[in-house]
């Protein structure tokens, strides 16, 4: 963007404006049209341009276009009656950069300030979807302007940033672009969102009688003018094309979003998935191309949603909701009974599973995302095999009484997340291999590549064979001792559901199918056994695209490794009394599904002070083992006291057994004692230790 002019005599310029009445400067609109006509509209532009030369502008009217085509180059002009007058010539540019689009809005606010603004985006457009192309083509760059990567939000925060002014009416004359999730994009720099939910004619808007109705009425608000461009748009294709458009106060989505989420936990609570599932077949959908709705579109008008809602359920919230919905919508309007049902707002609500978890990556990089639609989707296919995210933890330095604090970020799931805390003294390498050859393989299949790898010079690759039932397993079994330790590396594009590669390890088993764009770390706990690794491909009749690729197989053995949580929904926890030692902990993610995430970093603690005695388990109600931590040095003696100081039991040296003992919940006269709590005193020479102990 074109940083602002602030040499002396800009400076006093902006000085002597400021303290002139505003009315001098202000016009009342300035209409800014960002034209990015390199690609195969480029004649479409020059009959909008013609439009606008039919009107132009006024002193109460500015009308600004900045316009590229192919092999010309942009240029600015501004619109005048019958003609255009040519203010830059700006040569080959990106025009689908959002630093371009955001300088030209700067331009145009800082060059020709009015009351109002009404941007119009101009080009191709297929809303946020989880393409790469969103909004524009630009032949010269071959870029595109994406949604889901944040360049659209980028342009017009910028835009805010140096301006200050929201724009009074953001519109696309382009298809698909009225979508709640490129709205809520925009909601703080912006106070409507004029756009089609459908695709738009390819004649685009009529912008001479848009512009004729601002010439005719200069002080027209922003509301006034949104509802009369959605009139003109509608009535000018009646009988050539199915239309469906409208215009929504941008200020009311925050609250909507917040009464909407309220919907989904109370549908997710209610479990009238049946319901559910009926209505997405008949709901309004809105399609990608074409005219003719079907219940596979992956849109759904958001309104016709909610309005069914309602009418499965008398309830407030939803009767609030719908209330919130109508208020937000400023005008819409539609043509053709194909979009009889539309309100407004489409939504990404994709029929098959499948689509949803191919799309819904991108779409966790919108603003929307933070809404619950995302989770309520996932709730709705009920087939979740998404795996959570990684997580790092850390840990706090030990403190009083050899306590600790884990803490880590929240995985990210569709699905609730429960945590797994691993505590280890070490690592112990069992098994390691670059995938340079088979030698430590048993192998039926695979064959070695070179085309693509992690490290090294050569990979194993499954190849793409159909029919294929392939594994390499390792000549030997690997044994561990408590829990184990797999990591690997994998790239994989096969098909869904179908096609699989599946590691085992005695009953473990971890599957892998659909695409992992590009290669992508394994990290997972193995349980203890001396089974052989075994890694097998399985495909299904067609020849698919890509196949599986594994490098740097490697297995290790958690050295006193253990899961000492159970399952656990905060993202912390507390570890209290530890034994001397050095210590290693990690923390496993499993989801609701069961589907496991990679095991965390380990992080490593020293313990230097020993812990007083406590019980295992605790608090205990017949028996229990006491736990001591002392120097091997040492010999030393253990008596159990009760709260009011009376020696209960006294345990001698040869009673201490790897530094534990066993008590039966007995005193000295073999009479079971009773509940309370009790004392408990380690000592030798001038070694002590006293710990709490609770029999129930």
């Amino acid at each position: 963007m074109t940083p602002p002019d602030f040499s002396l005599k800009y400076f006093v310029l902006r000085i002597l404006i400021f303290l002139l009445p505003v009315t001098i400067f202000a016009r009342e609109w300035t209409v800014m049209v960002y034209m990015a006509a390199d690609n195969g509209l480029a004649a479409m532009a020059d009959s909008d341009l013609i439009e606008m030369e039919a009107v132009g502008a006024n002193p109460d009217l500015a009308v600004l276009v900045q316009i590229d085509r192919p092999n010309i180059g942009a240029r600015r002009l501004s619109i005048k009656k019958g003609s255009s007058e040519t203010l830059q010539e700006l040569g080959i540019i990106d025009m689908c950069s959002w630093e371009t689009l955001a300088d030209f809005l700067y331009w145009g606010i800082n060059n020709f300030p009015a009351r109002r603004y009404l941007v119009v985006l101009w080009d191709h457009g297929t809303g946020w979807t989880e393409m790469k192309h969103s909004f524009g083509s630009d032949w010269s760059s071959g870029n595109e302007m994406g949604i889901a990567n944040g360049e659209f939000k980028k342009a017009i925060s910028n835009l805010y940033a140096y301006t200050h002014k929201e724009i009074d009416i953001l519109a696309f004359d382009a298809c698909l672009m009225q979508e709640i999730e490129v709205a809520y994009e925009i909601k703080d720099y912006a106070k409507l969102f004029l756009a089609s939910q459908t695709i738009m004619p390819i004649q685009g808007f009529r912008y001479d009688k848009i512009l004729q109705v601002i010439e005719k009425k200069p002080d027209i608000d922003e509301i006034e003018l949104a509802k009369k461009i959605i009139e003109i748009n509608i009535e000018n294709y009646q009988g050539v094309q199915p239309l469906a458009m409208s215009a929504i106060n941008l200020k009311q989505l925050e609250d909507f979003k917040n009464k909407f989420n309220e919907l989904l936990t109370l549908l997710f609570s209610e479990n009238q998935l049946s319901e559910i599932k009926k209505i997405r077949k008949e709901v309004q959908t809105i399609p990608g191309s074409g005219y003719q709705p079907d219940s596979t579109d992956e849109n759904i008008d958001l309104g016709d949603f909610i309005g069914r809602i309602a009418e499965l359920k008398t309830n407030l919230k939803v009767k609030t909701l719908l209330d919130v919905y109508n208020y937000m919508i400023i005008s819409s309007d539609f043509w053709g009974n194909n979009f009889s049902h539309t309100t407004g707002i489409s939504i990404w609500f994709p029929y098959d599973y499948l689509i949803f978890k191919k799309g819904y990556t991108r779409y966790r990089n919108l603003d929307w995302a933070a809404s619950k639609w995302l989770k309520f989707l996932n709730w709705f296919y009920d087939k979740d095999d998404i795996r959570p995210s990684p997580v790092t933890v850390k840990i706090t330095k030990p403190g009083n009484g050899n306590s600790l604090e884990l803490f880590w970020n929240p995985s990210f799931d569709l699905a609730p997340v429960n945590y797994y805390v691993v505590e280890a003294n070490d690592t112990i390498t069992l098994f390691q291999d670059g995938c340079e050859d088979f030698r430590a393989w048993n192998v039926s299949g695979f064959v070695l590549n070179s085309e693509k790898v992690h490290t090294g010079n050569y990979s194993f690759f499954s190849t793409n064979y159909a029919n294929a039932d392939y594994f390499i397993e390792s000549h030997n079994p690997i044994k561990i001792d408590g829990l184990g330790l797999l990591t690997l590396y994998l790239n994989y594009n096969t098909e869904e559901m179908t096609d699989s590669l599946i590691i085992t390890y005695g009953n473990f088993q971890d599957v892998f199918y659909g695409s992992s764009s590009g290669w992508v770390k394994r990290h997972t706990l193995l349980p203890s056994g001396n089974f052989h690794l075994r890694i097998s491909y399985h495909s299904n009749e067609n020849i698919n695209s890509g196949g599986c690729y594994i490098d740097d197989i490697k297995v290790e053995n958690l050295y006193n490794g253990r899961i000492i949580s159970p399952a656990i929904t905060r993202n912390r926890f507390n570890i209290y009394n530890k034994l001397k030692g050095r210590y290693l902990y990690a923390v496993y993610p499993v989801d609701y599904y069961k589907n496991s995430g990679n095991l965390s970093n380990f992080v490593e603690t020293i313990i230097k002070n020993y812990a007083v005695p406590y019980s295992n388990p605790s608090p205990f109600q017949k028996d229990c083992n006491i736990i001591l931590d002392y120097p091997d040095s040492l010999n030393p003696t253990v008596e159990i006291f009760s709260i009011t100081g009376r020696r209960v039991r006294k345990f001698l040296p040869r009673d201490i057994s790897t530094k534990k003992i066993y008590w039966d919940g007995k005193d000295q006269n073999n009479k079971t004692v009773g509940a309370g709590i009790y004392f408990v005193l380690l000592y030798d020479g001038t070694f002590k230790k006293v710990g709490k102990i609770a029999h129930q």
